[in-house]
C-alpha cells in the first residue's frame, strides 16, 4: 500500500511540474518543434546516443573493476548485461524495481551465497561515483568562476548550495572512514558500552565496519573506479549537451558540464517519476542562467538528453524481455 502510495504520488509530482511547464512553454507550438528537429540534426542525436551508451559502458567498468577484487573470475560481459537491463528500471520504470536492486538479484542469481559482497561493491561503487563528481564539479567551477558576477542570484545560491553539500557529505564520508577503523570501534566499544551495545546500533555498525574493511582491501581498486567514474559522468553529461545541439541550441559545453552535476542530483530525487519535471526546470533555470540559453530550448534539450538514455533503457527492457524465462544458473554454472 505504501509502494503503491508513493508512486502514485511520484506520479502526480511529475504531472503538475510537467503541466506547469507546459503551460509556460507551449508544449505543440514551442517543445514539440525542437524535438522534431532532432531528426534534421541527427548526426548530434546520433553523438548523443553514443554517448549515453559510453556511460552504461563505464558504468559497468567500474563495477566490474570493484567486483573483480570480490569475484575475480566473474566476466565483464555479465556485469554490462546487468548494467544495461538495469538502465530500463532506473529511466523507463514507475519505481516498483530500482537498478540497483536488479543488479543485486541478477548477480546473487550467477554467484549464489554471494548476495552481501555484491550489495558491499555496489556501495562502493556509489561512493566513488560521488567522489569523481564533487572532483569534476570542483574543476569545473573553477573554470568558470570568472564569470561567477555575471551569472544570475538564482544560480550562484544553486551552485553555492551543491557545493556545501558536496563538501558537507565528503567531510561526512572522511570522518566515518576513521571512525570505523578497528581501534576506533574498540575505543568506542570501551568507553560507550551501553549504546553499542544496543542491538539496532550494533547492527548498523557491524554493516558500516563489513563495507569499511571491504574497502580498505580493495583501496587501489577504488581508486581506478574513481578514475572510470570521471569518464561515466563526462559521457553522460555530454549526452545532455549533443541533445542541446540536437534542438538546435548552442552553449559552450563547459557550461552544460557544470550545470549538469546539479541537473542529475536534482533528478535523482526520489519525487518524479524518472525525474521528469524535476530535471527540466533545473536544467532550464541553471543552462538559462550560465550560459543564457532561451528556456524553451533549456527544457526541449533537457527532454532530449532524456530522450537519448531512455533509449537505452528500453534496449535494456528488451533485454530482460528475451532473457527473464531463462533458467537460473545451477550452482556449478555460477561458480565457474
Amino acid at each position: 500500500m505504501k509502494r503503491a502510495f508513493s508512486i502514485l504520488l511520484r506520479l502526480v509530482i511529475s504531472g503538475v511540474l510537467l503541466w506547469l511547464l507546459f503551460r509556460e512553454h507551449d508544449l505543440t507550438d514551442t517543445i514539440l518543434p525542437r524535438l522534431q528537429s532532432m531528426a534534421e540534426h541527427w548526426p548530434w542525436a546520433l553523438a548523443g546516443l553514443g554517448c549515453a551508451f559510453g556511460s552504461l559502458f563505464f558504468t559497468a567498468v567500474r563495477w566490474h573493476v570493484i567486483l573483480r577484487g570480490i569475484e575475480p573470475a566473474l566476466p565483464f560481459g555479465t556485469v554490462l548485461r546487468a548494467e544495461l537491463v538495469s538502465a530500463f528500471f532506473n529511466i523507463s520504470s514507475v519505481g516498483v524495481v530500482g537498478g540497483d536492486a536488479y543488479k543485486i538479484m541478477a548477480l546473487s542469481r550467477r554467484l549464489p551465497g554471494r548476495t552481501m559482497p555484491v550489495s558491499v561493491s555496489l556501495i562502493l561503487d556509489h561512493l566513488t561515483g560521488f567522489v569523481a563528481v564533487s572532483l569534476l564539479f570542483l574543476v569545473c567551477v573553477a573554470a568558470t568562476s570568472g564569470r561567477w558576477e555575471a551569472m544570475g542570484a538564482d544560480v550562484r545560491l544553486i551552485v553555492t548550495g551543491y557545493a556545501i553539500y558536496t563538501g558537507g557529505t565528503t567531510v561526512g564520508l572522511l570522518i566515518s572512514w576513521f571512525s570505523l577503523k578497528p581501534d576506533t570501534l574498540a575505543w568506542g566499544r570501551r568507553t560507550f558500552p551501553r549504546t553499542f551495545g544496543l542491538p539496532k546500533f550494533a547492527g548498523i555498525i557491524a554493516r558500516m565496519a563489513r563495507v569499511h574493511d571491504i574497502a580498505s582491501m580493495l583501496w587501489g581498486r577504488l581508486l581506478s573506479a574513481t578514475v572510470v567514474a570521471v569518464g561515466i559522468h563526462l559521457t553522460f553529461f555530454l549526452s545532455f549537451y549533443c541533445g542541446l545541439r540536437a534542438v538546435g541550441g548552442e552553449a559552450p559545453v563547459l557550461d552544460v558540464i557544470t550545470a549538469m552535476p546539479i541537473v542529475d542530483t536534482a533528478a535523482s530525487l526520489p519525487v518524479s517519476i524518472s525525474g521528469l519535471g524535476v530535471r527540466e526546470r533545473t536544467f532550464e533555470v541553471l543552462i538559462s542562467g550560465i550560459a543564457r540559453v532561451p528556456e524553451t530550448i533549456c527544457i526541449s534539450a533537457s527532454l532530449a538528453g532524456w530522450l537519448l538514455n531512455l533509449w537505452w533503457g528500453l534496449a535494456g527492457g528488451l533485454l530482460f524481455l528475451r532473457s527473464k524465462h531463462h533458467p537460473a544458473p545451477e550452482p556449478e554454472e555460477a561458480a565457474a
